[in-house]
């Protein structure tokens, strides 16, 4: 897979991940424990790998061809 089409996958990953925590805060399945575990323990750390990973995209794909 080229950069171009992970950065793609990533953007859109974030963008429903940021519709699902908005979700989360500001609608009533907020009280649904199973929807807030999800959010908790998935969406959000999904949330920060994903801009992470496109904030530092060239330096990750530096690292991994180096490890290669």
């Amino acid at each position: 897979m080229n950069q171009t089409t992970i950065r793609k996958v990533l953007r859109w990953f974030h963008i429903t991940g940021g519709l699902t925590l908005g979700t989360y805060l500001y609608s009533p399945w907020g009280s649904d424990p199973i929807f807030t575990a999800v959010t908790l323990f998935i969406v959000t750390p999904g949330l920060v790998i994903s801009g992470v990973w496109m904030w530092k995209q060239g330096a990750i794909a530096r690292l991994f061809r180096r490890a290669a």
